[in-house]
Order: C-alpha cells, then sequence, then structure tokens
C-alpha cells in the first residue's frame, strides 16, 4: 500500500533533478555562446557629454578596448578608472547589444582661479583643483585675499575665504562672471568684485550677492550706454552707493 506513494514521490524528484540539470545545461551552453560569438564583439566606444576631455583621453583610462567580449567587459572597474580624471565629476558606462559601450560622462564646470605655487589653478564650485589656468580666461575670476594649500589635480582646494568667494562666484549671473577680473575676500570676509574696466564692486558681506550682483551689471550697463565712467558702487550701507570718475 505505501510502495505506490514512494514509487511516485520517487519518480518525480528524478524528473525535477532531470529538468534542473537540463536548465542548468542550457544556461551553461547560452552563457558559453554569448561568450564567444563574435556578434558581441565590442566594436565601437561612443563617449557622451565631454568638453573639455578628448573622447580618446577617456576611453584610454577607461581601459576598454574593441575586439574585447562585450559581456567580458568589466564596466565597474572602468567607471572608477574614469573617475580618477580630474575634470570628471561622475560616469556612467553602459552595454548597448549587440557590439558597443556608452561612456556617459558629467564634467566638472571651472568657476574661478586662484593661485597655489605661483601659478593658476582652476577650480570648479566644489573646491576641486581642475588643471592649471590662465589669467586671460575669460569668466573665470581671480580669487585673491584667500591663501590656498597647494594640491594636486583632482583634490579640493583649502583655504580661508574660499568657500566664501565660491559662494558669491555661483550666485552671481553668467553676463556678470563674464566681465569679472578679481574676486577679493578680506580677512573679515567682506567681499569685493572688479570688473576687466577696472570698476570695484563693493558687496560687502556675501549675503543677498544675486541681488546686488544685478544691480550692480544694471548700473554698468546704464552708465556705459550714457557715457559716463564709474569708479565703484558700494554695498556696504543701506542704499548703494555709486560713485562716478572726474
Amino acid at each position: 500500500m505505501v510502495a505506490g506513494p514512494v514509487h511516485a514521490v520517487r519518480k518525480k524528484k528524478k524528473i525535477i533533478f532531470w529538468q534542473s540539470f537540463f536548465f542548468i545545461f542550457i544556461v551553461f551552453m547560452v552563457g558559453y555562446v554569448l561568450l564567444q560569438s563574435p556578434i558581441f564583439t565590442i566594436a565601437k566606444i561612443t563617449v557622451q557629454g565631454n568638453n573639455k576631455i578628448t573622447a580618446g583621453e577617456i576611453v584610454q583610462v577607461s581601459g576598454i578596448v574593441t575586439g574585447l567580449n562585450i559581456f567580458k567587459a568589466d564596466l565597474q572597474t572602468a567607471s572608477n578608472k574614469v573617475k580618477v580624471l580630474p575634470m570628471v565629476k561622475e560616469v556612467n558606462i553602459v552595454r548597448e547589444f549587440p557590439d558597443t559601450v556608452l561612456i556617459k560622462v558629467i564634467e566638472r564646470v571651472p568657476v574661478v582661479l586662484v593661485v597655489a605655487d605661483g601659478q593658476f589653478v582652476e577650480l570648479d564650485a566644489d573646491g576641486y583643483y581642475l588643471r592649471k589656468g590662465s589669467a586671460a580666461t575669460t569668466g573665470l575670476p581671480v580669487v585673491t585675499g584667500v591663501e590656498v594649500q597647494a594640491v594636486g589635480p583632482g583634490k579640493i582646494v583649502q583655504g580661508k575665504g574660499l568657500d566664501v568667494a565660491l559662494q558669491v562666484v555661483q550666485e552671481l549671473t553668467v553676463p556678470l562672471r563674464n566681465i569679472l577680473s578679481e574676486v577679493h575676500v578680506n580677512n573679515v570676509g567682506l567681499v569685493t568684485l572688479y570688473t576687466l574696466d577696472g570698476i570695484e564692486c563693493r558687496l560687502g558681506m556675501p549675503e543677498n550677492v544675486g541681488t546686488k550682483g544685478d544691480y550692480f551689471l544694471q548700473v554698468i550697463e546704464e552708465l556705459q550706454e550714457g557715457d559716463k565712467n564709474i569708479e565703484y558702487v558700494d554695498f556696504s550701507s543701506n542704499s548703494p552707493v555709486v560713485m562716478y570718475k572726474d
């Protein structure tokens, strides 16, 4: 009476075993075919989002090469390598079947220059050392009054008052940034801007920077249209004061 059900259970277990074996075999064969098939050989590596770094440099640093099976490419390791580049803020590498690898990067954007070890250095909004720069670069004012600690590319630059300068620059509009030559922060945190034409803007404490900057730019544009020369605009008092040159 018991033999029948026991036999059925054994038969069922045997069927399950062979089904499992067959499934594993199929998976193994599919994996083998995918890893060996020339269809999945990397033929193209595409880079997107790069403006300041060449695609060739990014691809070379990633270690991914054409001719490699797309499934054998270690994308995480490649991403970690690309992140080492000082100009790269974020990177995402994906497979585009059957034969393409896409590398998407978000670059760090330089916003100011500082002087470190006697040379100009570009910094982004987070204070990262990006690369050596030039004082002639439009839109990158030089931060003065701040003594920075020299570091290498890809590292955060430290210096008392540097965070204030970076905050101020980020709150200014691009048109104003493009005509600035200098952002000065004194030892008590007061900020002064200088334009390429030598016009001074005494912002005072870094408060309501956007509003002050907009007013400063408006004053410059209106008075220059009237052929008047401005010496400085002072925001240290309750109402802005505009001083003209003789």
